[in-house]
């Protein structure tokens, strides 16, 4: 194997790793069919841009009120039992959802309450699959294991919406729902195969006040421009990210695209966040991290901004794939970034102050895209957003010299 290639998948040497990729890789394009159906179906039934906003915010409002609970129970628990009980949730609710629409009873607020379940299964999934990451792949490994998650990640982002939109179109809605309850037993089955090693020393879990008073302090005080990386997350996706959620919008009255041109939209962002996640796995050692983390937002903020000012669908797409390229570069390497700078038993909370930033500030984001959406359009909102997403990002970088040569630390050289 090429050397460049060898360093792609370098992760793919670790039996554990392997489970763990094969499994989440056919729960994912389940998830991202039920994240396309479950926008159409929203649109079809109220006709509202509020609404598809609403349906965004309570699937992420769960990341803000429990996540750093899920970081301590992360940092304190077994995680393989945890992304057992968080994976059976998902299939449960993505079943009722599929039966309601199958027997035509489903209603908004029947997609509301499932969508609000199914973003708390997510606050505790989220901390625990990040952390477990490092006891499947070892430090040495883990920004290529978290560069390989994001391709992966993405890569089913452009699959699962494009066969939704074909699914929706020829047989039905209530299918995306019902093959995306079927796809969490792989990961179920994968994560009961691997091998681990016994950890029977787990530090008792301390209230979730003191949890987040500790992760807080060492920021504060250690590692203040951590703080920094995460603000500027939490901005990217309220301002700029929050686009997604007028997208079935977009495509159908600005585009004139029915559910698979839709489909297809996001599958250019998918398929371009999976470009960006590959090359990160490749390059990520032989560069400063910094260099991938502004690069990807700047590439991010510009192709948005490009995108809200067209008509032309197939340039929609183009933007859309240059957008997922510059997002995932920018956020895989934020991942890496902080879980690479804090001490192992912290792991698990850091990456839950990461989702609470990435995901869990976007309900906001959400529902203000909604409003605007009515109010001002789709594309003028987007335009808006990612244009002061721009600004906050240059005077962050202006502000603050350390954010310019963070980088990996000490941890990386060690397994």
């Amino acid at each position: 194997m090429p050397l460049v290639f060898a360093d792609t998948f370098a992760s793919f040497r670790h039996y554990n790793y392997r489970l763990f990729f094969l499994g989440h890789s056919v729960s994912l394009v389940g998830s991202w069919m039920q994240a396309v159906a479950q926008g159409w179906l929203v649109l079809l039934l109220t006709d509202s841009a509020f609404m598809l906003g609403l349906a965004g915010a309570l699937n992420t409002l769960p990341m803000l009120l429990f996540s750093f609970w899920g970081g301590v129970i992360a940092d304190h628990a077994n995680k393989r039992r945890m992304l057992l009980a968080t994976n059976t949730a998902g299939l449960v609710l993505a079943m009722i959802l599929g039966l309601l629409v199958f027997f035509d009873s489903v209603t908004v607020w029947h997609i509301m309450v499932v969508t609000f379940g199914v973003g708390a299964a997510m606050a505790f999934d989220i901390p625990g699959r990040q952390s477990f990451i490092v006891d499947l792949v070892g430090k040495a490994d883990l920004p290529n294991a978290i560069a390989l998650n994001s391709s992966l990640f993405n890569g089913t982002r452009a699959l699962g919406p494009a066969v939704a939109g074909f699914l929706i179109a020829t047989v039905g809605i209530a299918n995306c729902f019902f093959i995306n309850s079927f796809s969490y037993l792989a990961p179920l089955l994968c994560l009961s195969l691997m091998r681990l090693e016994q950890r029977p020393n787990l530090t008792p879990r301390p209230k979730i006040r003191t949890g987040v008073t500790e992760l807080l302090s060492f920021i504060r005080r250690q590692r203040p421009e951590l703080g920094w990386l995460l603000l500027i997350t939490a901005c990217n996706s309220v301002f700029a990210l929050s686009y997604s959620v007028l997208l079935p919008m977009i495509a159908r009255d600005v585009l004139a695209a029915g559910p698979q041109g839709y489909g297809f939209l996001m599958a250019a962002a998918g398929i371009g966040a999976f470009a960006g996640a590959l090359v990160l796995a490749t390059f990520i050692r032989h560069y400063p991290p910094m260099v991938f983390f502004w690069g990807g937002a700047c590439l991010m903020f510009l192709a948005l901004f490009l995108f809200s000012c067209i008509r032309s669908y197939n340039l929609a797409v183009g933007y859309l794939f240059l957008a997922g390229f510059g997002m995932t570069i920018n956020v895989s390497t934020a991942n890496s970034l902080l879980q690479l700078n804090v001490p192992d038993d912290m792991r698990g909370r850091i990456m839950s102050l990461f989702s609470l930033t990435f995901l869990g500030f976007t309900p906001l984001g959400n529902f203000v895209y909604g409003i605007l959406g009515d109010y001002l359009g789709p594309c003028l909102t987007v335009r808006l957003g990612a244009g002061l997403a721009a600004l906050l990002a240059l005077a962050f970088f202006l502000a603050h010299p350390e954010l310019r040569s963070l980088g990996f630390g000490t941890e990386t050289n060690t397994e």
